[in-house]
């Protein structure tokens, strides 16, 4: 619809698990001619310091690497944690994007991973945490995180040259886009040599398809 081949699901946004929906799924993204970029495992603790959850965490994570492979999504994007980031927790944190990044290239998928939560909030703690991680890590951008941060503009410079895809976020006030805003951070991309996937992403459910819309049309206009 309105020229959108291309989408990522939340893991929560799955009604049911089994096969046959699965398989529904998979064969109507097909029909739509959509692709499934990422399953957003938006669940768990990458970095916990407790043995037993951590670990649990992790096998939470192959869970949904699965699913995300039964559906035909081409990765996953997986959080870094939400502990405060630590050498210990950081080495945390990469031992499991490590393992899971293993598995999900045995299931055919690709693990990108995200300026999210706490221990991965920081460009420098997360750009760290891929260094250790060793292994081939996508990286998804996210407009509204880095603006979580004290310097928006820097976190965004120190993470682009290394972002694989994008999560393009925009403040409205009703269905009026801060033009300015928005088009700053697209600036940045632009002045990177960014060839990834790009969604869109709107808080909240209010007039939602309509502010994806008008953040299409800035996103085309200023970038493409």
């Amino acid at each position: 619809k309105e020229g959108i081949h291309a989408i990522e699901i939340c893991h929560f946004h799955f009604p049911a698990t089994d096969d046959d929906y699965l398989a529904q799924l998979k064969s109507a993204l097909e029909s739509a001619d959509v692709t499934l970029e990422n399953v957003l495992i938006d669940t768990g603790n990458l970095s916990n310091l407790d043995d037993a959850q951590w670990q649990a965490d992790i096998e939470l994570a192959k869970h949904w690497q699965d699913i995300a492979a039964k559906v035909g999504a081409k990765g996953v994007r997986i959080d870094c944690g939400l502990e405060s980031p630590t050498s210990e927790t950081i080495k945390r944190s990469a031992d499991a994007l490590r393992e899971l990044a293993d598995y999900g290239s045995s299931l055919g998928l690709a693990t990108t991973t995200e300026n999210w939560r706490t221990t991965s909030i920081q460009a420098d703690d997360l750009l760290e945490i891929m260094r250790q991680t060793d292994r081939p890590l996508k990286l998804c951008v996210d407009f509204g995180n880095a603006e979580k941060t004290e310097d928006k503009v820097a976190t965004l410079k120190a993470l682009l040259p290394h972002g694989t895809s994008l999560h393009c976020k925009g403040h409205f006030e009703g269905l009026t886009l801060d033009v300015e805003e928005f088009e700053q951070s697209l600036s940045l991309v632009k002045d990177t040599d960014f060839d990834g996937h790009i969604s869109l992403i709107c808080d909240g459910t209010d007039d939602e398809w309509d502010k994806i819309l008008t953040l299409k049309q800035h996103v085309e206009r200023y970038l493409f």
